[in-house]
């Protein structure tokens, strides 16, 4: 056999790269710039090893074509086993992850219709990737060789770099990422905030550098456009749209560009609504309005033809301000790999989860979700709140599915991989990075549910405290289920949950000497709440069927104060994807 060394890549930054990003575009264009930079280190090593596609082990896709499509997404680690000399290898790796972020930053700034310092932003751009590589001799031992190759990464990565900054200067921080210089010269803030939206994408505070510029302005492919946090809460109200309603979307339009709203001024989304076209639903919210008007009395004008239109079009129904964020990720992932012990094994793994990644894609569109990025057995995504819980499980389904061959021990057990998901339901002008951690508050929930395969749900409601209720599948979910559909059907108040949860808050202790007669007193308590609230408005009592299989929760072997903050905490969540619901129902 050849001499041969598994070689590992890593392309960063990953987490502080995503985390910077106020708007859902910039979220959107950089985890893509991410895997495209991947993916050109990916392409790179196929062609100094002769374009044998076969030497990829992770990713693994069948061929070249499909390495280079656009719907393709590689994690920022690639794995391969190479004949060529590392070192040499790893100096073309770079150059091509380097000419590749060109190309894409040279395509955004062309875009940018205001000036900049481009010199400066070209070389913060060039400055912002993190590249590590290591090998290690591959004998025929296929674990050794990765499990050293593997470690040596892991310790090249903590080795840091302090290169000098060749781009610092007194200008203003960037409001994003804190470290670089605005490449935005300060004259350009004297301009009209609808001008200053045209030429930079830019709201009057935002002082852009050149990386975070480049995700602004960036196309991902043939898409330019990506749906706002404001349009995804919006869509269950514009679920209601029908044919019929075209002509009043027009009127609605048309009055915001009488106004003096230009066409290249107004947020594009990608794939168009087949009724409200190609615009973005933040111009369904009156508190995105004063965005585009500071004039008071046109923004008055504007505020009025939207109450027209929703009056004529929803019978005044208004969007709800919430949407969701869902990020799931595989659970014992590193036993799966760690069980693969050639590199056809793990190709064969790697191939089961590009073609998941695949369908996640297509799963998300159907619940009319937007995808940001899905590659090996992670998923991110914004998602309506009426569709949310179908597209996480069925994305847990079919990741389940897809991965089912491959078997690994833990103890006595046989199990394979499944998909936990976390799903953060916020504001939809809350900040995206105040989001993305309450996301992984949410997956941090869902990891901690013994043997996982689970979901788990987090609410930050503007006026409220922050909620968190997790589960296993087939369990929590159904108990949503089932809950919303109360909550639809009037068949359970509304208060009911908030007086379980004030009744727990009261109550709990840590004396271990009063717990237990204070638990006791709190499940009667609890049932009594339950049985004098009353359903349909007040109409009558709870049905007693409902009642019982609530009292599932109170069962005073199982019961604890733990166990009535979830049951409340459930049925709160519930309501929000419940009047979801029922706004998307025509």
């Amino acid at each position: 056999m050849d001499e041969m060394d598994l070689i590992v890549f890593h392309v960063g930054p990953v987490q502080d790269f995503i985390a910077t990003a106020r708007r859902s575009r910039d979220l959107w264009f950089g985890s893509w710039l991410l895997s495209e930079l991947a993916k050109a280190a990916a392409l790179e090593i196929v062609k100094q090893n002769g374009n044998d596609i076969s030497c990829l082990v992770f990713p693994a896709p069948a061929d070249l074509e499909q390495l280079r499509s656009f719907d393709f997404n590689v994690p920022n680690k690639v794995m391969a086993l190479i004949k060529c000399d590392p070192a040499e290898l790893g100096g073309a790796v770079k150059e091509a992850v380097l000419r590749r972020l060109g190309e894409i930053c040279d395509d955004a700034y062309k875009k940018v219709k205001g000036g900049f310092n481009r010199e400066v932003a070209e070389q913060q751009v060039k400055d912002f990737p993190e590249f590590f590589w290591a090998s290690y001799s591959f004998n025929g031992d296929y674990k050794k060789a990765r499990d050293f190759a593997e470690a040596l990464l892991n310790a090249r990565k903590v080795t840091r770099n302090f290169a000098p900054a060749t781009w610092g200067s007194t200008a203003s921080k960037c409001s994003l990422d804190g470290s670089r210089e605005s490449v935005i010269p300060e004259d350009a803030y004297k301009m009209e905030e609808s001008e200053l939206r045209e030429k930079y994408r830019l709201q009057r505070g935002e002082r852009l550098c050149g990386v975070c510029l480049l995700k602004r302005h960036g196309r991902r492919g043939p898409q330019e456009y990506f749906f706002s946090t404001s349009h995804v809460a919006a869509l269950p109200l514009l679920e209601r749209l029908t044919e019929e309603h075209r002509p009043l979307v027009e009127k609605y339009i048309a009055k915001l560009k009488e106004l003096g709203i230009t066409e290249d001024a107004l947020e594009k989304v990608w794939p168009q609504h087949p009724v409200f076209g190609p615009y973005d639903g933040h111009l369904l919210f009156e508190e995105r309005l004063h965005e585009f008007f500071q004039e008071e009395e046109k923004l008055l004008e504007a505020k009025k033809a939207l109450r027209a239109f929703l009056n004529e079009a929803f019978d005044g129904k208004k969007p709800l301000p919430y949407y969701a964020l869902l990020l799931a990720d595989g659970d014992h992932m590193g036993k799966v790999i760690d069980a693969q012990e050639t590199p056809e094994k793990h190709r064969e793994l790697s191939r089961a989860q590009s073609r998941f990644a695949r369908e996640a894609r297509e799963i998300v569109k159907e619940h009319q979700g937007s995808l940001i990025y899905s590659g090996g057995d992670d998923v991110l995504a914004l998602v309506p709140l009426h569709t949310v819980l179908a597209c996480a499980r069925r994305l847990a389904e079919t990741f389940r599915l897809r991965l089912a061959n491959f078997k690994v021990k833990d103890g006595e057990k046989e199990m394979s991989p499944t998909l936990s998901v976390g799903i953060a339901v916020a504001h939809h002008l809350a900040p995206l990075s105040d989001v993305l951690e309450l996301a992984r508050t949410a997956e941090k929930a869902v990891k901690s549910v013994e043997g996982k395969n689970a979901l788990a749900v987090a609410l930050s409601k503007r006026s409220g405290v922050e909620r968190t209720v997790k589960g296993t599948w087939g369990t929590l979910d159904r108990w949503l289920e089932w809950f919303i559909e109360l909550h639809r059907t009037e068949a359970i108040p509304d208060g009911a949950a908030y007086e379980l949860r004030d009744l727990a808050s009261q109550l709990e202790t840590s004396d271990d000497e009063l717990k237990e007669t204070l638990q006791k007193a709190a499940r009667e308590e609890a049932k009594r709440i339950l049985r004098r609230k009353k359903a349909r408005r007040g109409a009558e009592r709870i049905a007693e069927d409902v009642l019982k299989e609530l009292e599932t929760f109170l069962h005073e072997s199982e019961f604890s104060f733990e166990k009535l903050k979830q049951l409340a905490d459930e049925l709160i969540i519930a309501r929000e994807f419940a009047a979801a619901m029922d706004l998307a129902e025509r």
